[in-house]
């Protein structure tokens, strides 16, 4: 037997990326006039986006995601040896750190570790795939953990939004944080919290320049470079800038995440960035 590796659906960890790593996504919730989705289960980005164009609600999250964490874990039961989940952090308003926290509670006769990735979309997928590739090695629950654990500290991350008005209608940043909703904005997490890094854009292209300059300031190219690209709605820029980072670095992981419709609540289409640590 082994350990299991389960993240919540907002790590932007796509079912491929899932498979790669033999992770398991447990989907949170939105709700839309007064109706429940489960992420990626009842409603994928397409959908979402298309129904927004026409929408005269907007959609928030739901914190019901209790019984997705328990489920989730009681099917492992008799198959592995314990199991990890890593949730978005909690200083953003989110069920899923506390439900996995509430379901591990639920849960008998298996051991289960939570941890706080303290950041979001695909740096909380990396934090994910670095435990869940210590655990195809044969890795203790405790090793496991200690792994994703090192990771933290130690990631990067850097979006640029297709439109801040997302971000400050879901309550994630402040007016008082930003200027001209028409510039574009860099924003990174800080305590676990979106945070805008105070630079901002006359135009969306020179926003993505910088997010290349952020990625040569910070990043390495004397070890091993775990990178990968978030998109809303922007595939095919996420696969330039993907390309563009394999030619400039030695990845040990590159793949690119796409936001989730609870993160698409959040990120506007044509929203880009970037998550990235060197071993």
């Amino acid at each position: 037997m082994s350990i299991a590796v389960l993240v919540d659906s907002t790590s932007a960890v796509t079912q491929d990326i899932a498979e790669r790593y033999h992770l398991k996504v447990v989907p949170l919730h939105l709700v839309w006039d007064k109706k429940e989705y489960a992420d990626w289960v009842d409603m994928t980005p397409a959908e979402f986006y298309a129904r927004l164009k026409t929408a005269k609600t907007w959609p928030t999250s739901s914190g019901s995601a209790q019984g997705e964490f328990y489920d989730a874990i009681e099917k492992l039961r008799g198959k592995v040896d314990g199991v990890v989940v890593i949730t978005l952090s909690p200083n953003i308003p989110s069920a899923g750190y506390s439900s996995a926290l509430m379901a591990k509670e639920l849960v008998e006769g298996i051991p289960v570790e939570v941890i706080d990735s303290n950041s979001v979309v695909t740096a909380l997928g990396l934090v994910a795939t670095a435990a869940a590739t210590a655990a195809s090695k044969g890795a203790s629950l405790e090793e496991v953990v200690r792994v994703a654990q090192s990771v933290i500290p130690r990631m990067n991350v850097f979006l640029n939004p297709g439109s801040i008005t997302y971000l400050l209608k879901g309550g994630r940043i402040t007016e008082a944080e930003v200027g001209s909703h028409e510039e574009s904005y860099i924003v990174t997490t800080r305590e676990g919290k979106i945070t805008p890094t105070g630079e901002k854009y006359a135009t969306q292209e020179e926003a993505r320049h910088r997010l290349k300059e952020l990625v040569k300031e910070r990043a390495s190219k004397d070890t091993p470079l775990h990178a990968a690209v978030l998109h809303a709605a922007a595939i095919d820029e996420a696969r330039e800038f993907k390309k563009w980072v394999a030619s400039e670095y030695n990845c040990a992981e590159l793949w690119i995440g796409e936001a989730s419709p609870v993160i698409a609540i959040h990120w506007s289409p044509d929203s880009l960035g970037i998550a990235f640590y060197n071993e």
